[in-house]
């Protein structure tokens, strides 16, 4: 088969759970003598040189084609991050000529990525891979100032994914999810993971740590705010725990999350919970293989690939129930898990893998590792995708179709002569207050 990905990571140049999920994948599908084109970007991408490794040809999204379709989305100017989401998935669609040519195209949800691909009954036969759609983001984290954002995109995306070619996802909650938002089966194939074996270097100690490791986004729907509150209810039985991973804004555009956490939670951020900043994949393996357990505290996530590259590591992970990796253990045998967004529940699990000798450690650490090895074995997992991409090329596209009104709210029109006439709507006052307001805060900023 001739394939065609458009996805908005991809490594080396990303390192998110997307990037991870193609990167354990892709290669192996080359492997089975299929043809993989990616065509990597989103709205906040740079054009990248085009590279081909694994049998995979790797381009990059035209972002000069991204600045040329801004103007046809003039009607979003009061909503400029779906404004450029949207140009950003027209010019993918233009630069690969709407997958002329190819047998099928996977594109994420992510980014709406999917939007052209499902309005058009042109376009080749379409997978919708759900990974965590920016509806979903921020519904379970919202900004304060992007609500217009989140409600509306939520309409769009429940909408046109209940007209898509297919559905598919890899943790059995999120297609839950998404049976019951768009009335549609979706199928779940679980990721594959190939193991990568931490090898030590100069860089980092080779003795075991003592400590728990956390490796994510300083991010509220991460669960840092519940690992927070539960060390402070375990007092001076609470261990030491390292977090691996970036910074983030919270609540809105002015803040951030760690700056919450010192003023909430100074007692526990960075004197109980150690911020390490972020690593390259091969450091942060090694941190994985040397933590005494690794913790995956997130009030909700699709998946979680932090979850099983600890398992793969032979690790005792305690992952919340709210993360979809938490289907794979069997509490007590291979892992821990706790209930969602529950400090107490967390608590309880930190007690009961600190009370754990290291012949427990071991033994279910061991059961960890060979249950990635049996159900995420990457032969395995390209069969099955393989086998759903040729189901669907047999079936052809969905036969029900977007309406009108939702084709025209994803679809490119004329550039506006007054894009931003929606600001005559408004008090002048409250925008003269505002940018007062406003430019005040930015000279404050730029002189301290």
């Amino acid at each position: 088969m001739k394939l065609l990905f458009v996805v908005p990571e991809y490594p080396p140049h990303y390192g998110g759970g997307i990037a991870s999920f193609y990167q354990n994948l892709l290669p192996n599908l080359a492997q089975a003598q299929h043809k993989i084109t990616v065509l990597v970007g989103s709205a906040f991408t740079s054009t990248l040189p085009d590279y081909q490794q694994d049998g995979i040809q790797v381009k990059f999204l035209d972002t000069d084609l991204v600045n040329t379709c801004l103007k046809k989305f003039d009607r979003y100017r009061a909503i400029p991050e779906l404004q450029r989401h949207l140009a950003a998935v027209w010019a993918a669609w233009e630069q690969v000529k709407g997958g002329d040519g190819y047998d099928l195209v996977e594109v994420t949800d992510w980014g709406m990525l999917f939007a052209p691909w499902i309005i058009s009954p042109n376009s080749p036969p379409t997978v919708v891979q759900l990974h965590a759609s920016i509806g979903q983001i921020d519904f379970y984290d919202p900004q304060i100032d992007s609500q217009l954002q989140g409600n509306f995109v939520r309409l769009l995306e429940a909408g046109l994914l209940s007209c898509a070619d297919e559905l598919q996802t890899y943790s059995q909650s999120n297609a839950k999810a998404w049976q019951q938002l768009t009335n549609r089966d979706v199928r779940h194939i679980p990721p594959s993971l190939t193991l990568h074996i931490a090898r030590t270097t100069q860089n980092y100690h080779q003795s075991d740590s003592i400590n728990g490791l956390v490796v994510g986004r300083i991010q509220y729907w991460k669960g840092v705010t519940v690992l927070c509150e539960a060390l402070r209810l375990l007092g001076d039985r609470a261990p030491n725990i390292d977090w691996i991973g970036r910074d983030t804004v919270y609540r809105d555009s002015k803040s951030l999350m760690s700056n919450h956490l010192v003023q909430n939670y100074g007692d526990i951020w960075r004197n109980k919970i150690l911020p390490l900043g972020t690593f390259s994949p091969e450091i942060t393996r090694q941190y994985q293989a040397q933590a005494k357990f690794i913790l995956v505290p997130s009030t909700w996530d699709v998946f979680n690939y932090t979850c099983v590259e600890g398992m793969a590591q032979g690790k005792v992970v305690l992952c919340s129930e709210g993360a979809g990796a938490a289907g794979l253990i069997r509490n007590g045998i291979n892992g821990l898990t706790f209930k969602a967004n529950d400090p107490q529940s967390l608590a309880t699990c930190i007690e009961t893998v600190m009370s754990w000798s290291a012949s427990k450690l071991d033994e279910v650490g061991s059961m960890a590792k060979e249950t990635i090895n049996e159900e995420l074995a990457p032969e395995l997992i390209a069969q099955k995708r393989i086998e759903a991409y040729k189901d669907l090329i047999n079936r052809g596209k969905y036969p029900v179709k977007p309406n009108q009104w939702l084709v025209d709210a994803v679809s490119p029109q004329k550039k506006l002569d007054k894009p931003l006439a929606f600001l005559d709507r408004l008090p002048l006052r409250e925008l003269i207050d505002y940018t007062i307001n406003r430019s005040l805060k930015k000279f404050l900023k730029t002189m301290s």
